[in-house]
C-alpha cells in the first residue's frame, strides 16, 4: 500500500490538491508499519526465549541465530511517518492561505468523494482502510481556522522536518539517505521563510519538485 501511494508521485498520477490526503494516508500506513514491526519483533523474542529453554533441556540441539535488522526498518518508518506529517501540516497551512482554493471550490466536486475513489483499492487490503470520518478535509480546516493558524501549521511542519534532519544526520552515509536529507534541509529553509510570512499574499499553489528525491518533494513557493 505504501509503495502503491509513493509510486503515484513517480507516475505523476496526483494533482497538487490531492497531496494532503495522500500524505495523511501515508502517515497512517507508516504508523501501522511501525506497530507491525514492533509486534513481529516481540514475537521473535518470545520464540527465542522458548528456544533457549529447549536448548537447555537438550544439549545436542543447536540454537539458531536471529538476524536483528528491525531497528533500521523502524527508524525509516519513523522518518517517513514524520515527513508525511510535515507535509500534511504544510498543506493545511497552504489551504488556509488560499493557495489551494481554486482546486477546492470547483462546482460538482467533493473532497470526500475524491478521497473515497482514490483509496478504493484499499478496501480489501490490510490494514483496515482509513475512513473518511477520520480524515479532516481541507475545506473543514479552512472553515474552522482561527487567525494566524497557518503560521502555527508552518511552524509544526518545520518542527517535523527539523527532527527528520537531525535523525538523518546520525545515519551512516548512503546515496538514498543523502538525497532525502538534501530535500529535508531545503524544506526546512522554505518552511522557515513561510513562518516569517514569505509570499503570504500569493495565491499560487505550491510546486512539488521531485528532481532530487523521487518520492519526497521539495516545496517550491512562488
Amino acid at each position: 500500500m505504501i509503495k502503491y501511494l509513493l509510486l503515484g508521485w513517480e507516475l505523476e498520477l496526483y494533482t497538487i490538491h490531492e497531496a494532503h490526503y495522500i500524505y495523511c494516508y501515508l502517515e497512517y500506513l507508516f504508523s501501522w508499519l511501525k506497530q507491525s514491526v514492533i509486534r513481529a519483533h516481540e514475537q521473535c523474542l518470545s520464540g527465542e526465549a522458548f528456544e533457549k529453554r529447549l536448548v537447555k533441556r537438550n544439549k545436542n540441539m543447536k540454537r539458531k541465530k536471529l538476524e536483528r535488522n528491525h531497528q533500521m526498518v523502524l527508524q525509516m518508518a519513523e522518518i517517513y511517518q514524520t515527513i508525511s506529517r510535515a507535509y500534511v501540516k504544510a498543506f493545511e497551512g497552504f489551504a488556509i492561505q488560499g493557495k489551494l482554493t481554486s482546486f477546492l471550490d470547483r462546482p460538482f466536486d467533493s473532497e470526500v468523494t475524491r478521497f473515497t475513489h482514490r483509496f478504493a483499492p484499499f478496501n480489501i487490503a490490510i490494514p483496515m482502510p482509513l475512513d473518511t470520518s477520520s480524515y479532516p478535509t481541507l475545506r473543514y480546516i479552512i472553515d474552522h481556522a482561527e487567525p494566524g493558524r497557518e503560521t502555527e501549521l508552518f511552524k509544526e511542519s518545520l518542527h517535523h522536518f527539523t527532527n527528520v534532519k537531525a535523525t538523518l544526520e546520525k545515519i551512516p552515509p548512503q546515496q538514498s539517505a543523502d538525497h532525502l536529507a538534501k530535500v529535508v534541509k531545503m524544506n526546512c529553509v522554505q518552511l522557515g521563510l513561510l513562518v516569517n510570512g514569505h509570499n503570504k499574499d500569493s495565491l499560487n499553489p505550491p510546486i512539488l519538485d521531485f528532481s532530487i528525491c523521487h518520492n519526497v518533494p521539495f516545496l517550491k513557493i512562488t
